[in-house]
């Protein structure tokens, strides 16, 4: 089972009739999940049109562009239920999200506040003190095309929950979640590859560690097709009920 899977799992495993929402969405990974559940209806949003066809022409499926620095286009106490999965690290004002999360969800309803800890990424490599080098560099950097980021979100989400409410918008805590999910492939499109080619974009401004870090990929794949390769990264999954 897959992070979009467990955080799905953790919206509920009987969702029928319900009105959830996917917050940053992408291709609609927790969106599929989601529906397996049976909702009413899912509201995907992001700020590029990316989901998959089957799921654009799902009829429980609503899809929207959402810009979420601005706001998240939903009528007042609508949603029972939403997602919001490795997003708030990419936003001006997390806090402003998880109230406007709150402002969105009928009382007593559930947001599942998801998020990965980039700095615990793990790669089997034959270099540890690179490794860590680069994975320090990776955090440190804006890893991605977002502008912004935070490697350390993960371990944030509690006290983000708790700004929240100080702010106006306060949350009951109904779980914690701790997960790291193991991958062994590192052909391209993989999760590890992924991650990787962020880390070397994350050195490229330092054309001597880039050098190093192109290197290091090579031995990524080398050691993938000897069958010798892990990649992991924790996974912090808050469970928040709108009070």
């Amino acid at each position: 089972m897959g992070r979009h899977e467990r955080v799905a799992e953790l919206v509920g495993e009987d969702l029928a009739g319900l009105e959830v929402a996917d917050l940053g969405c992408g291709p609609g990974r927790t969106v599929r999940a989601l529906l397996a559940a049976g909702p009413r209806r899912v509201h995907a949003l992001d700020r590029t049109s990316d989901l998959d066809d089957d799921l654009l022409a799902d009829a429980r499926v609503r899809s929207g562009l959402a810009d979420l620095d601005e706001g998240v286009p939903l009528g007042d106490a609508g949603l029972d239920a939403a997602v919001s999965l490795n997003v708030v690290e990419h936003l001006a004002s997390p806090a402003h999200h998880l109230a406007d999360c709150h402002r969105v969800l009928r009382p007593g309803g559930r947001l599942v506040l998801a998020h990965s800890d980039w700095d615990t990424a793990l790669f089997t490599s034959s270099d540890d003190a690179l490794t860590r080098a680069l994975v320090d560099r990776f955090v440190a950097a804006a890893h991605g095309p977002a502008p912004r980021s935070d490697g350390f979100m993960g371990r944030k989400l509690l006290a983000l929950a708790d700004a929240s409410g100080a702010a106006g918008a306060p949350w009951a805590v109904r779980g914690v979640h701790v997960w790291a999910d193991g991958h062994r492939r590192f052909d391209d499109g993989s999760v590890a590859w992924k991650v990787a080619t962020a880390v070397l974009a994350a050195a490229a401004d330092e054309p001597a560690l880039a050098a190093r870090a192109a290197g290091w990929v090579e031995d990524l794949r080398a050691l993938a097709e000897a069958g010798q390769f892990l990649f992991a990264v924790t996974d912090v999954a808050v469970v928040l009920e709108r009070r």
